[in-house]
């Protein structure tokens, strides 16, 4: 993402950014979150939030809403130049965050969040899978062998769990929402309305 998005852990008025990898819709909104011009005083602090975590049964690709999400993300991405790919399967994220959580401790976060993005929605790779993460993690710059062994032990499940049960208790319903105080927009608002969301952010931080 450019380098006016931050990604910080203790912004003193944070804009909260929740998202899932396997969000078509979440990825649009990263997008023009990325266009837009970020001055204000609130940094993006991004969040995982899993669409459908573990042990839920997985998503069908056919299936009527999440086919009908994904026909108008993909005309959404369109407007911001960026050509998606149907998937043919929803795979479980958890572990895909929990490389990105992994990748955050090596100072590689955001080439991670990026290709992790990329991988599932453009290229149409299992991000499920360890193996295909630990190539991605590889291709990073990562190191294999401690990318696989923490992912094999879950060593940042509760993390993800949690910010997700946060999340839910401060009103995002779903990916992708943005939260900055008492104010959640959920869902992927076009440019108009996140322009006017985050000029309501910029003047609630005023001095």
């Amino acid at each position: 993402m450019a380098n006016q998005i931050r990604a910080t852990m203790n912004a003193e008025s944070p804009l909260f950014f929740f998202y899932d990898y396997v969000d078509p819709a979440s990825f649009v909104l990263a997008l023009r979150l990325e266009s837009e011009a970020m001055d204000t005083k609130a940094h993006l602090q991004l969040r995982p939030f899993e669409v459908n975590p573990p042990p839920h049964s997985l998503l069908d690709p056919t299936e009527g809403d999440w086919h009908d999400h994904w026909s108008r993300a993909m005309e959404d991405a369109r407007d911001v130049g960026v050509e998606l790919s149907r998937p043919w399967i929803v795979p479980w994220s958890r572990k895909a965050h929990e490389l990105a959580r992994h990748a955050a401790d090596h100072d590689r976060f955001l080439e991670i969040h990026n290709a992790l993005f990329r991988a599932y929605l453009i290229e149409g790779k299992d991000i499920g899978r360890v193996d295909v993460l630990v190539a991605l993690a590889r291709e990073s710059g990562l190191d294999p062998f401690t990318t696989k062994a923490a992912l094999d032990v879950d060593a940042h499940t509760d993390e993800i769990e949690g910010m997700r049960g946060d999340g839910l208790e401060r009103g995002v319903v779903r990916p992708p929402a943005l939260r900055s105080g008492s104010r959640v927009l959920n869902g992927c608002p076009d440019t108009q309305e996140l322009r006017r969301f985050l000029a309501v952010v910029a003047e609630s931080n005023e001095p």
